[in-house]
């Protein structure tokens, strides 16, 4: 090949960089590599370390969510009754029979001919819904030209729609207001306090309504203020509407509005109410309450107009609480004559006590347990038993998380911080003090005593079923000793992870110390990356100038191309010469 042709000088160019490179640009690679993959190891144990941290959190928590409080409950026969058990509830054993379940009241009217005329209740009817501890009133407006079906029907709609309404005194819109004071709105137990004060400014009534709108939609979530103005007499009040049927509201008014009202609840949120067709052209209304038991029975009674009388529920019934005598009459479907009898209540015998309820759902029974009654039983039912014990099994498997995650960070440090002596096997963390401190750290964890406990409780893993491994790290040598000191002595197996000077305790803040921005791991990668970033400017800097260096070469070999030419046209000029 012609050195000094194209492809020559590009030949040459190349051997030069060659050179160059593994002169100048290669060893300063080697070195930003090995701070590059210094960098990535540290980065890859600190994500390994943060999911540690996270076991260990768990683990040293000493309050009621400890994970060793947990709790499972067994029930002999789940037919009757199922349980559910709540972190730190008593390990106990129960026994019980379910007698009655827990109905909500209800009560129907009279069967009656649906297209029979009544044309005599024409006008506003205002009845009242009680249950629990709420209470409602609704209004229904009726015409000449009503049924039986009619009325009915909107009794239903007027029931089921309603929401809690309170109105103020009604007062002459033009007339000056001028003092201060204020009203509170509890609605649902939050409680806001609504402020006026026109003592230096007087206002009319007309403005202050208009102001009190304002700062209640503004101010109060859940409650629509409006100023209304009655047709009639042109004066105006403030109403405050409950938006969800649910909430109750209970305003306590010191001041000149006159809207004092106690927990009053829409008769939507009460109760449901329905019009069915018993038998062909007949229609009976139904009310049943929301919630069941004895406290929340229906109480209910016509205050203005007469409409329940109209469908049979006459005050006698209402008040007496008279059982419907058949499937045609009026009247309540549960009797409850007293708290401690009643068909509306659950009944239930726990540990041979009698008990009563409202609902299947009993949750003030045992601390921290939770009974959901699900069918009566008969005589011959056995008794059904309930045990709570610690959730060995839960206990376990977050045992087994923490032994993984353990693992995981030691045999990573292990396997990297050995040297066999070959070159190319050397770990990264081969001969870094700061990872042979954390190998040392955990190594402690799996094998030493925690100290401050009491003399006969568990101080080493090792009592527990947990053996170290130097080569493989924590793992459950013996399951059943595991299983047993969780069921006989799961505060010993807690202590030994987080009391004061616990496995979980002292090894969460030696993790903590690695972590975070201003964590050893991030000042020792914040090292490296900074060498990384001064290997590669190094690096672009070099190539630059072998780069320039190569541009200069070539230029001269292209010049000495340029003169051979021009000796070798030269050359041959004087040899044609020869032959004349």
């Amino acid at each position: 090949m012609d050195l000094l042709s194209t492809s020559g000088i590009s030949s040459l160019i190349n051997s030069y960089k060659s050179v160059e490179y593994q002169r100048r640009i290669y060893p300063l690679e080697i070195r930003k590599n090995k701070f590059s993959d210094l960098s990535t190891n540290w980065n890859a144990l600190s994500s390994k370390l943060t999911s540690l941290k996270s076991s260990l959190y768990d683990f040293k928590v000493t309050s009621s969510l400890s994970l060793f409080n947990t709790r499972t409950v067994d029930v002999s026969n789940s037919t009757f009754l199922t349980a559910t058990a709540e972190n730190n509830a008593p390990e106990s054993a129960y026994t019980l029979r379910v007698n009655q379940l827990a109905k909500s009241d209800l009560l129907v009217s009279e069967t009656q001919t649906s297209a029979t005329a009544v044309t005599t209740l024409a006008g506003t009817h205002i009845i009242q819904v009680d249950s629990g501890d709420y209470t409602s009133s609704v209004e229904i407006e009726l015409t000449d030209t009503e049924t039986n079906e009619t009325i009915m029907d909107k009794l239903s709609t007027a029931i089921n729609s309603d929401k809690a309404v309170t109105l103020s005194d009604s007062f002459d819109p033009a007339t000056m207001f001028s003092g201060a004071s204020s009203f509170t709105i509890d609605l649902n137990g939050t409680e806001s306090t609504v402020s006026y004060d026109y003592s230096v400014t007087s206002k009319n009534y007309d403005e202050v309504m208009d102001d009190l709108v304002d700062d209640i939609n503004s101010n109060v979530t859940g409650i629509l203020a409006e100023k209304i103005v009655d047709g009639g007499t042109g004066f105006v009040s403030l109403q405050l509407t409950v938006e969800d049927s649910d909430n109750y509201i209970t305003v306590t008014d010191s001041g000149f509005l006159n809207m004092d009202v106690t927990k009053e609840k829409g008769a939507s949120g009460l109760s449901d109410a329905s019009v069915f067709a018993p038998t062909t052209d007949n229609s009976k209304f139904s009310i049943t309450a929301s919630e069941s038991g004895y406290d929340n029975r229906l109480i209910m009674s016509d205050v203005s107009g007469s409409i329940f009388n109209q469908v049979g529920l006459t005050s006698a019934i209402l008040s007496g609480r008279t059982i419907a005598a058949d499937d045609t009459s009026a009247g309540f479907i549960y009797d409850a004559t007293s708290s401690t009898d009643n068909d509306l209540n659950a009944k239930l015998n726990f540990n041979g006590i009698n008990i009563q309820r409202n609902s299947n759902t009993i949750s003030d029974l045992v601390s921290s347990v939770t009974f959901d009654l699900k069918a009566t039983m008969v005589v011959d039912d056995p008794d059904v038993s309930v045990t709570v014990n610690v959730d060995v099994e839960s206990v376990k498997s977050d045992i087994n998380d923490f032994i993984n995650k353990f693992n995981d960070v030691y045999t990573y440090l292990k396997n990297n911080s050995y040297s066999s002596g070959d070159k190319d096997s050397r770990g990264i963390f081969v001969g870094d003090s700061t990872a042979r401190s954390l190998i040392v750290t955990l190594t402690n964890s799996g094998i030493g005593q925690v100290t401050g406990l009491l003399a006969d409780n568990f101080s080493y893993l090792s009592e527990v079923g947990i053996k170290f491994d130097p080569a493989t790290g924590l793992s459950i040598s013996d399951s059943s000793k595991l299983e047993t000191a969780l069921e006989e002595k799961a505060d010993d197996v807690a202590d030994l992870f987080n009391s004061t000077n616990g496995i979980a305790t002292t090894l969460y803040d030696t993790v903590e110390n690695y972590l975070g921005v201003d964590g050893v791991i991030s000042n020792i990668t914040k090292s490296y990356d900074n060498n990384v970033t001064y290997y590669n400017k190094r690096i672009e800097s070099s190539y630059k100038s072998m780069d320039k260096s190569a541009e200069i070469l070539r230029s001269r070999y292209e010049g000495l191309q340029i003169q051979l030419m021009t000796l070798l046209n030269a050359s041959n000029s004087l040899s044609s010469m020869e032959y004349f």
